[in-house]
């Protein structure tokens, strides 16, 4: 059988848990060696302090459309002048969900086209949260559960993700007689994907921020 594991140069989530919290954090696995995986470029994380070797710590990575994940250990850490991070090579690998992504609230529009239109009738919402395997969208009218839809939208930094085909799940009522629409995507590039997983742990680093800014104001 072939061995599962996240190949050199690609994303990997990284769940790190305490008593207190967990937090997730993106890096790039950078090398492999017969023992475990070494990782870097964890983005914009700079007051990021690795726990001590021998701690037990989580990896969530995608292979095409798929996700897995698996439990490894900390095996040695490197801060400074650059972050790298030697965890052990996985023994046993699952399968997860697309929703085991961070998910993320937010306020972004979004272009909604039933894939069943054949007059390509946008239709305008909100997306009201967010991560790497779907979204809730916030509309007027309701699109019934199975039926496909192209979203199109952006982030505030300009980034643009469009062609993105999602399926709509589930329905229930939101606020002013709105629908809530919880829709996973079916068709996306690694690319778009990748842009929103950066895009919730951006937002998720900045609400932490903010929260340790207002416990200690001084």
């Amino acid at each position: 059988m072939k061995e599962i594991s996240p190949k050199i140069g690609s994303q990997v989530e990284v769940v790190l848990a305490s008593e207190k919290e967990t937090s997730h954090y993106l890096a790039i696995v950078a090398e492999e060696t017969e023992k475990g995986i070494i990782l870097s470029s964890f983005e914009g994380i700079e007051d990021l302090k690795f726990p001590e070797p021998d701690i037990p710590i989580k990896l969530r990575f995608n292979l095409k459309d798929v996700g897995y994940e698996f439990d490894s250990l900390i095996l040695a850490k490197k801060e400074s002048p650059y972050k790298f991070l030697y965890v052990a090579k996985p023994v046993k690998v699952l399968r997860r969900q697309l929703r085991a992504y961070l998910r993320i609230d937010c306020e972004i529009p979004v272009t909604v086209i039933r894939r069943d239109d054949p007059r390509k009738h946008p239709i305008a919402g909100v997306i009201t949260n967010i991560s790497g395997g779907g979204l809730l969208v916030s509309l007027i009218v309701t699109i019934p559960v199975d039926v496909q839809v192209e979203l199109k939208f952006e982030f505030e930094d300009g980034t643009s993700i469009s062609n993105v085909i999602a399926r709509a799940l589930s329905i229930r009522a939101g606020e002013g007689g709105s629908r809530i629409h919880a829709m996973q995507f079916d068709s996306i590039s690694e690319e778009q994907r990748t842009a929103i997983i950066k895009y919730t742990f951006k937002l998720q680093q900045r609400a932490a921020k903010k929260a340790k800014k207002e416990e200690n104001p001084s």
